[in-house]
Protein backbone atom coordinates (compact mmCIF):
# COMPACT_ATOMS: atom_id res chain seq x y z
CA UNK A 1 0.00 0.00 0.00
CA UNK A 2 1.30 3.85 -1.01
CA UNK A 3 -0.36 6.87 0.03
CA UNK A 4 1.20 9.65 -1.50
CA UNK A 5 0.58 12.86 1.30
CA UNK A 6 1.65 15.84 -0.36
CA UNK A 7 0.10 16.58 -3.82
CA UNK A 8 -1.67 19.16 -5.89
CA UNK A 9 -5.09 19.80 -7.65
CA UNK A 10 -4.20 22.21 -10.49
CA UNK A 11 -1.52 24.42 -12.36
CA UNK A 12 1.53 25.53 -10.21
CA UNK A 13 2.89 28.74 -11.12
CA UNK A 14 0.81 28.57 -14.00
CA UNK A 15 3.52 26.12 -15.51
CA UNK A 16 1.69 23.77 -18.05
CA UNK A 17 3.59 20.93 -17.61
CA UNK A 18 2.98 21.20 -13.60
CA UNK A 19 -0.95 20.89 -14.17
CA UNK A 20 -3.24 18.11 -13.22
CA UNK A 21 -7.20 18.25 -12.73
CA UNK A 22 -8.72 15.23 -11.09
CA UNK A 23 -8.54 13.27 -14.34
CA UNK A 24 -4.59 13.58 -14.56
CA UNK A 25 -4.03 13.20 -10.66
CA UNK A 26 -6.04 9.67 -11.51
CA UNK A 27 -3.72 8.69 -14.53
CA UNK A 28 -0.14 9.59 -12.42
CA UNK A 29 -1.54 7.96 -9.48
CA UNK A 30 -2.37 4.76 -11.54
CA UNK A 31 1.09 5.11 -13.85
CA UNK A 32 2.98 5.54 -10.42
CA UNK A 33 0.81 2.04 -8.55
CA UNK A 34 -0.30 4.28 -5.93
CA UNK A 35 -3.48 3.89 -3.71
CA UNK A 36 -4.27 7.49 -2.65
CA UNK A 37 -3.48 10.41 -3.25
CA UNK A 38 -3.89 13.68 -0.67
CA UNK A 39 -3.52 16.68 -2.17
CA UNK A 40 -4.35 20.63 -1.63
CA UNK A 41 -5.28 23.08 -4.72
CA UNK A 42 -2.74 25.27 -6.45
CA UNK A 43 -5.18 27.41 -7.07
CA UNK A 44 -5.91 27.82 -3.30
CA UNK A 45 -2.17 28.20 -2.54
CA UNK A 46 -1.38 30.70 -5.25
CA UNK A 47 -4.48 32.82 -6.55
CA UNK A 48 -7.77 32.30 -4.96
CA UNK A 49 -7.98 30.66 -2.01
CA UNK A 50 -11.95 29.89 -2.00
CA UNK A 51 -12.30 29.01 -5.72
CA UNK A 52 -9.45 26.50 -5.13
CA UNK A 53 -11.14 24.62 -1.86
CA UNK A 54 -14.26 24.02 -3.97
CA UNK A 55 -12.55 22.26 -6.10
CA UNK A 56 -10.84 20.55 -3.95
CA UNK A 57 -13.74 19.48 -2.44
CA UNK A 58 -15.65 18.33 -5.58
CA UNK A 59 -12.61 15.88 -7.05
CA UNK A 60 -12.72 14.25 -3.11
CA UNK A 61 -16.34 13.84 -3.77
CA UNK A 62 -15.97 12.17 -7.30
CA UNK A 63 -12.69 10.01 -7.22
CA UNK A 64 -12.62 7.83 -4.06
CA UNK A 65 -8.81 7.46 -4.27
CA UNK A 66 -8.40 11.63 -3.76
CA UNK A 67 -8.17 12.61 -0.57
CA UNK A 68 -8.19 16.69 0.32
CA UNK A 69 -6.42 19.21 2.23
CA UNK A 70 -8.44 22.36 3.05
CA UNK A 71 -5.69 26.00 2.55
CA UNK A 72 -6.38 28.68 4.83
CA UNK A 73 -4.97 32.01 4.68
CA UNK A 74 -4.42 33.91 7.89
CA UNK A 75 -4.45 37.19 6.12
CA UNK A 76 -7.85 36.69 4.77
CA UNK A 77 -9.80 35.43 7.47
CA UNK A 78 -13.18 34.48 5.23
CA UNK A 79 -10.67 31.20 4.05
CA UNK A 80 -11.61 30.27 7.72
CA UNK A 81 -15.33 29.59 6.79
CA UNK A 82 -14.44 26.60 4.15
CA UNK A 83 -13.11 24.98 7.55
CA UNK A 84 -16.79 23.81 7.70
CA UNK A 85 -16.29 21.55 5.08
CA UNK A 86 -13.86 19.31 6.91
CA UNK A 87 -16.89 17.84 8.42
CA UNK A 88 -18.76 17.49 5.87
CA UNK A 89 -16.50 15.21 4.12
CA UNK A 90 -14.14 12.25 5.25
CA UNK A 91 -11.84 12.27 2.43
CA UNK A 92 -11.24 15.74 3.57
CA UNK A 93 -8.52 15.20 6.10
CA UNK A 94 -6.43 18.64 7.40
CA UNK A 95 -5.05 21.99 6.56
CA UNK A 96 -2.99 23.23 4.28
CA UNK A 97 -0.51 26.41 5.41
CA UNK A 98 2.24 27.95 2.64
CA UNK A 99 3.50 31.12 4.75
CA UNK A 100 5.97 31.44 2.29
CA UNK A 101 3.87 31.88 -0.57
CA UNK A 102 1.10 33.70 1.26
CA UNK A 103 3.59 35.69 3.17
CA UNK A 104 2.68 35.32 6.78
CA UNK A 105 4.83 34.49 9.64
CA UNK A 106 3.68 31.36 11.63
CA UNK A 107 4.41 33.07 15.13
CA UNK A 108 2.42 36.37 14.33
CA UNK A 109 -0.52 37.18 16.16
CA UNK A 110 -2.66 36.66 13.11
CA UNK A 111 -1.38 33.83 12.61
CA UNK A 112 -2.02 32.86 16.29
CA UNK A 113 -5.78 33.40 16.47
CA UNK A 114 -5.59 31.63 13.37
CA UNK A 115 -4.32 28.36 14.20
CA UNK A 116 -6.47 28.11 17.16
CA UNK A 117 -9.59 28.41 14.60
CA UNK A 118 -7.75 25.87 12.90
CA UNK A 119 -6.72 23.58 15.21
CA UNK A 120 -10.33 23.11 16.66
CA UNK A 121 -11.79 22.07 13.23
CA UNK A 122 -9.00 19.29 12.48
CA UNK A 123 -6.12 17.17 14.18
CA UNK A 124 -3.89 17.79 10.72
CA UNK A 125 -1.84 20.33 8.94
CA UNK A 126 0.17 20.09 6.47
CA UNK A 127 2.78 22.70 5.99
CA UNK A 128 4.63 23.87 3.57
CA UNK A 129 8.68 23.76 4.58
CA UNK A 130 11.72 25.82 3.35
CA UNK A 131 15.15 27.08 3.95
CA UNK A 132 15.97 29.25 1.49
CA UNK A 133 17.65 32.83 1.32
CA UNK A 134 14.66 35.28 1.79
CA UNK A 135 12.23 33.02 2.75
CA UNK A 136 12.00 33.25 6.45
CA UNK A 137 8.07 32.76 7.15
CA UNK A 138 8.29 29.24 7.03
CA UNK A 139 11.12 28.02 8.21
CA UNK A 140 11.92 24.68 10.26
CA UNK A 141 12.22 26.19 13.79
CA UNK A 142 9.38 28.80 13.37
CA UNK A 143 7.05 26.05 12.73
CA UNK A 144 8.28 23.43 15.33
CA UNK A 145 7.34 26.53 17.95
CA UNK A 146 3.77 25.92 16.45
CA UNK A 147 3.93 22.10 16.81
CA UNK A 148 5.01 22.49 20.72
CA UNK A 149 2.38 24.94 21.56
CA UNK A 150 -0.43 22.17 20.41
CA UNK A 151 0.92 18.92 21.48
CA UNK A 152 -2.04 16.99 21.04
CA UNK A 153 -2.09 17.88 17.40
CA UNK A 154 -0.31 16.43 14.15
CA UNK A 155 1.94 18.37 12.20
CA UNK A 156 3.39 17.06 8.93
CA UNK A 157 6.31 19.59 7.54
CA UNK A 158 7.29 19.41 4.19
CA UNK A 159 10.03 18.98 1.77
CA UNK A 160 12.14 16.80 3.94
CA UNK A 161 11.52 19.62 6.35
CA UNK A 162 13.20 22.42 4.53
CA UNK A 163 13.61 22.96 0.80
CA UNK A 164 17.05 24.32 0.51
CA UNK A 165 19.15 26.21 -2.07
CA UNK A 166 21.78 28.43 -2.24
CA UNK A 167 23.78 30.17 -5.17
CA UNK A 168 26.77 28.13 -5.48
CA UNK A 169 25.19 24.65 -4.46
CA UNK A 170 21.19 24.51 -5.77
CA UNK A 171 20.77 20.83 -5.44
CA UNK A 172 22.68 19.70 -2.75
CA UNK A 173 21.30 17.84 0.06
CA UNK A 174 20.40 19.57 3.19
CA UNK A 175 19.08 17.93 6.13
CA UNK A 176 19.52 20.13 8.78
CA UNK A 177 15.80 20.95 9.02
CA UNK A 178 15.76 16.95 10.11
CA UNK A 179 18.47 17.14 12.18
CA UNK A 180 16.17 20.18 14.08
CA UNK A 181 13.08 18.02 14.16
CA UNK A 182 14.79 15.38 15.69
CA UNK A 183 16.56 17.40 18.09
CA UNK A 184 13.17 18.54 19.24
CA UNK A 185 11.86 15.86 20.76
CA UNK A 186 8.55 16.56 19.99
CA UNK A 187 5.97 13.24 18.80
CA UNK A 188 3.66 15.20 17.09
CA UNK A 189 5.65 16.17 14.37
CA UNK A 190 6.37 14.38 10.55
CA UNK A 191 8.12 14.85 7.81
CA UNK A 192 7.22 14.31 4.54
CA UNK A 193 9.39 13.01 1.49
CA UNK A 194 7.99 15.52 -1.37
CA UNK A 195 11.52 16.55 -2.13
CA UNK A 196 13.64 15.54 -5.70
CA UNK A 197 16.83 15.29 -3.43
CA UNK A 198 15.00 12.35 -2.31
CA UNK A 199 15.91 9.97 -5.35
CA UNK A 200 18.55 12.46 -7.27
CA UNK A 201 20.53 11.28 -4.18
CA UNK A 202 19.94 7.55 -3.38
CA UNK A 203 21.02 7.42 0.03
CA UNK A 204 19.73 10.51 1.22
CA UNK A 205 16.48 9.13 2.78
CA UNK A 206 18.70 6.66 4.43
CA UNK A 207 20.68 9.35 5.69
CA UNK A 208 17.70 11.04 6.55
CA UNK A 209 16.73 8.10 8.85
CA UNK A 210 20.29 8.10 10.65
CA UNK A 211 18.20 11.63 12.45
CA UNK A 212 15.13 10.30 12.49
CA UNK A 213 13.75 7.20 12.96
CA UNK A 214 10.92 5.97 10.07
CA UNK A 215 7.63 6.83 12.44
CA UNK A 216 8.34 10.07 11.94
CA UNK A 217 8.11 10.05 8.17
CA UNK A 218 5.35 10.39 5.89
CA UNK A 219 5.89 9.62 2.10
CA UNK A 220 4.68 12.75 -0.05
CA UNK A 221 6.10 13.31 -3.72
CA UNK A 222 4.66 17.05 -4.94
CA UNK A 223 3.00 15.51 -7.59
CA UNK A 224 2.00 17.21 -10.23
CA UNK A 225 5.48 18.75 -9.65
CA UNK A 226 7.16 15.41 -10.25
CA UNK A 227 5.20 13.03 -12.67
CA UNK A 228 4.52 9.15 -12.00
CA UNK A 229 8.19 8.10 -13.27
CA UNK A 230 9.72 10.65 -10.34
CA UNK A 231 6.99 9.55 -7.98
CA UNK A 232 8.08 5.73 -8.51
CA UNK A 233 11.73 6.78 -8.29
CA UNK A 234 10.98 8.35 -4.86
CA UNK A 235 9.34 4.99 -4.24
CA UNK A 236 11.83 3.25 -5.23
CA UNK A 237 14.35 4.86 -2.91
CA UNK A 238 12.13 4.18 -0.02
CA UNK A 239 11.91 0.39 -1.01
CA UNK A 240 15.58 -0.07 -1.08
CA UNK A 241 17.65 -2.77 1.20
CA UNK A 242 19.09 -0.32 3.18
CA UNK A 243 15.98 0.58 4.55
CA UNK A 244 14.16 -2.23 6.29
CA UNK A 245 10.86 -3.46 5.30
CA UNK A 246 9.51 -2.56 8.81
CA UNK A 247 10.86 1.40 7.98
CA UNK A 248 9.32 1.19 4.37
CA UNK A 249 6.03 0.40 5.35
CA UNK A 250 5.94 2.72 8.14
CA UNK A 251 6.90 5.27 5.71
CA UNK A 252 4.93 4.71 2.91
CA UNK A 253 1.44 3.76 4.38
CA UNK A 254 1.41 2.99 7.77
CA UNK A 255 2.40 6.27 9.61
CA UNK A 256 -0.29 8.01 6.98
CA UNK A 257 -3.05 5.53 8.55
CA UNK A 258 -1.83 6.62 11.82
CA UNK A 259 -1.80 10.41 10.85
CA UNK A 260 -5.68 10.06 9.21
CA UNK A 261 -7.32 8.11 11.78
CA UNK A 262 -10.62 7.61 11.77
CA UNK A 263 -10.30 9.44 8.24
CA UNK A 264 -8.24 6.84 6.68
CA UNK A 265 -9.91 4.52 3.87
CA UNK A 266 -11.41 2.56 6.43
CA UNK A 267 -11.41 -0.59 4.12
CA UNK A 268 -7.65 -0.61 2.95
CA UNK A 269 -6.79 0.70 6.28
CA UNK A 270 -7.71 -3.07 7.71
CA UNK A 271 -6.30 -5.23 5.03
CA UNK A 272 -2.99 -2.78 5.69
CA UNK A 273 -2.73 -3.24 9.45
CA UNK A 274 -3.48 -6.80 9.41
CA UNK A 275 -0.08 -6.90 7.17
Amino acid sequence: MIIDMHGHLGRINLHPRWDADAKRLETLRQEAGFDYLAVSSADAIMYDTRRGNREVVQAVRKNPHLLGYIVVNPLFPETLNDLASLAKHDRLIGVKLHPDYHGYDVRGRKSHDCLARILEATDLVLCHCSCMPGTSFAGIGSLLEVAARYPQKKFIVAHMAGIFQNGAYPYFPNLSGVEQVADSGLTNVWVDTAHYLVYVYPEVMEEALSYLPAERFVFGTDVPLQGSAQMRYTRDAIRTPGIPRQGQDLILFRNALTLLGAKAPRSRRRQALAR
